[in-house]
Formats: C-alpha cells, structure tokens, sequence
C-alpha cells in the first residue's frame, strides 16, 4: 500500500521558491488571457459610455468631456505611478552597481593584500637566507651573502636602510689586518690562520665597495644610487676605504681606524658627521669635500698627509686635540660656521692659504711644531690664537681680520707673536 503522508523525491527536492508559488515566470498563456481580458474591458467601457453618451445632446457631451478629462488625469497619474517605478528601478540598480563595485574593492584590496604578505614574506626569506650566508665560516659563502644583500636591497627600496646597517654592522665586527706571511717552515694552523685573514680582508674590501658603489649618486647614470643613508661604522677597521663623489646623510666614524691612503674627494655629508677618536694610517683625501652639518674631528690621528683643500664646512667643524703628524692642508678651505682647533697639534707643515672663515676661529692652545702658512687667509668673525706656539717659519701675509683677534701669549720660537698687521704702527722719527 502507498504511503501517501510523503510526497513524491521531485516534490521533495523542489526549490522552496517554486513550490509557494513565489517568483514564477509568466508564462504566455496568462499573459494572452490577461490582454483579452484589457481588451474586452476597454471594449465594455466604450459601449456603456456609447449607450449612456451617445445621444448627442449638449449634457451628453459635457459628461463625454467629464470622462475624457478624469482619464487624462488617470493616464497623466498612471504615467507618474510609472515614470516612479521606473526611477525606483534606476536607483536599485545604481545600488546594485555600487554594491558590486565595493565587492570588486574589498576583493582587489584583499588580493594586493595578499600579494602584499607573499612578497613580504619572500623578502624576509631572503633577507634571513642572506644574513646566515654572511654569517657562514667560509669566505665565498659570505661573498655570496653580501651579493644577496646588495640584490635585496636594489630591488627593494624600502630595506635599503636596514640592508647598509646590516653590512656595517659586519664592517664593525673585531678584525686586525694579517701580518707578513708566516715562515714556509710554520706549522699548517699558523698558515690557514693567514690564509683565513687574507680572505676576510677581501670579504671586508668587497663590503665597503658595495657601500661606495650605491652611495655614489653617478653609479650606472644613478639608476642604483640610494639616497638618503645614514652609515654607522663607529670603530669598525676599514681598508683602502675610496668614498669618492658619495653622498651621505648622518655618517658616524667614531674611533674607527682608516689603514691605507681614504679617499673621500667631493664627498658630501648632508647630516651630523663623527670622525671623532678617529684613526688614519695612510693618506686622507677630505679636497672638496662638503659638510652641511656639524663635523666632528675630535682627538683624530693623521698619521699621513691630511688634505682639506677647497673642503666646505657649512655647520660647526671641531677639531679638539686633533694630531696631525704629517703635512696638513687646509688651502682654499671655507668654515661658514665656527671651527674650533683646540689643542690641536700639527707637527709638520700646516697650510691655510687663502682659507676663509665666516664665523668665529678658535685655536687656542695649538701647537705649530713647524712651518704654518695663512697668506690671504680671511677672518671675517673672531679669531683666537691665544697661548699659541709657533715654530720656525710662519706667515699671516695679506691676512684680513674683522672680529676680535686675540694672540695672547702666542709666541713664535719662543718669542711672543703677533701678525705685522696687528702690530701697532710707530710714528717715523724727524731727521
């Protein structure tokens, strides 16, 4: 026997819509019976104003006009009624639209989002992969990190700053220059020792042309320049460092030690710049070189030549305690700021032909130990050579002072000094 409290397995599975009766699709049987059904109405609307008005009379045609009038005014608010549907579909769908469009925001924002995480994380992956390399104890495995950095950070703007501290965090790690080769005759560990500091220097060497090369705003016609990069190499060893043409910004060298000639011709510091406690074995290049902020030279070592020529110091340039044990030159050099020398020694030729200083020149306490030159130098503020000593031959010729000059106990070979310029002039004695 049928159970017949269970419908049919279509009837079952018939969408909730279909089976209420709801959101059905006229088909074109209604719509034809409903056009007959309009029609014959109007045509039953027509005879019974036909039967009732058709007699012609003057009330006749005045009702006729009545109607006629109150279906103007039905079709004018039909027409309304319709011309309202048809805004209010117009506004559903421009909602519709804007809800679409907002969806395709969210979607396309949550996709950059995605690719957003995924280079991020790619990014990190290498970042980690490189700086284990650079951490590896064989020579060409940090090589191969150091690349990596450079690559990283060339292709990725935004960690170039995180990239230059990593690498001169390498730089400021404990490492001595390798003496001479050991004897032939050494024991095997003395000689992989050497061979070991040979190839660190190299890996050394390679970190600080990597830094040179993207400080340098005319590398490859600036395409791998970055700009804006503060350098910390506080007490790091640097070799045979050549900054030539770079551009930094904050730039600190705090007790660092250069070994070799530095070369930093026409290099700009556009921050605060620290060679404080700083050591040269070799010849230092600063010609041409520019300091838009404050430079610090305190208590530095020149064991070599040191050349400042043409050098511009815009900011505050101290050079407290600072020894020069070799020739120093200052030619053409301008301090717009003040510039201190403090106690500073120069134990052989110290030259600053045509230097000019702006602001005010203070070397109290320094020691000329020989020859000192400052023809046509220009004092424009106040210059102290207070307890200054000279030693052999020293000239101010064609000097111009401005501020208050001050030569208090200065001597020259002994002997209290003070430039011809500054000497008061004796009256001639009649003959």
């Amino acid at each position: 026997m049928v159970d017949d409290s269970h419908p049919p397995e279509k009837a079952r599975t018939r969408p909730a819509s279909l089976s209420n009766g709801k959101h059905r699709t006229l088909s074109n049987r209604t719509i034809a019976l409903c056009a007959g059904l309009l029609l014959a109405f109007s045509i039953a609307a027509c005879w019974v104003l036909f039967v009732l008005y058709g007699k012609g009379t003057d009330a006749d045609k005045a009702r006729l006009e009545g109607v006629r009038t109150v279906g103007k005014i039905v079709l004018g608010a039909g027409g309304a009624i319709a011309l309202l549907l048809a805004a209010r579909r117009q506004q559903t769908a421009e909602q519709d639209l804007l809800t679409k469009r907002h969806d395709l925001q969210l979607r396309e924002r949550a996709n950059d989002d995605a690719r957003h995480d995924a280079a991020e994380r790619r990014i990190s992956d290498l970042y980690l992969k490189a700086v284990e390399q650079l951490g590896a104890d064989k020579a060409p495995v940090r090589l191969a990190g150091l690349y990596a950095l450079d690559r990283l950070a060339q292709d990725n703007p935004s960690q170039r700053q995180m990239i230059v501290n990593v690498i001169s965090a390498y730089l400021r790690m404990p490492y001595e220059l390798p003496e001479k080769p050991p004897d032939p005759g050494a024991e095997k560990e003395t000689h992989d020792e050497y061979r070991s500091d040979i190839q660190e220097r190299e890996v050394r060497t390679t970190a600080q042309r990597i830094l040179a090369d993207h400080l340098d705003p005319h590398y490859q016609d600036g395409e791998k320049f970055w700009p804006d990069i503060d350098l910390d190499l506080s007490g790091a060893l640097l070799i045979d460092v050549m900054f030539r043409d770079c551009r930094l910004n904050n730039a600190r060298f705090s007790n660092a030690r250069f070994c070799g000639d530095t070369l930093l011709i026409g290099i700009h510091f556009d921050g605060e710049t620290r060679f404080d406690g700083v050591t040269f074995t070799g010849d230092s290049w600063f010609s041409e070189a520019r300091f838009t902020g404050n430079v610090r030279f305190d208590q530095a070592t020149f064991e070599a030549m040191a050349r400042f020529d043409a050098a511009t110091f815009k900011g505050t340039a101290t050079f407290r305690a600072a020894s020069f044990l070799r020739e120093a030159r200052f030619t053409n050099a301008t301090f717009t700021g003040s510039v201190v020398f403090s106690k500073a020694t120069f134990i052989d030729r110290a030259t600053f032909d045509d230097a000019t200083f702006f602001e005010d020149a203070y070397l109290p306490g320094v020691t000329f130990a020989h020859r000192s030159y400052f023809t046509e130098a220009a004092f424009a503020g106040d210059a102290w050579f207070n307890q200054v000593t000279f030693s052999s031959y020293t000239t101010f010729d064609g000097a111009t002072f401005s501020g208050d000059i001050r030569f208090t106990d200065s001597t020259l070979d002994g002997v209290p000094f003070l430039p011809s310029q500054l000497q008061p002039h004796k009256p001639l004695e009649d003959e």
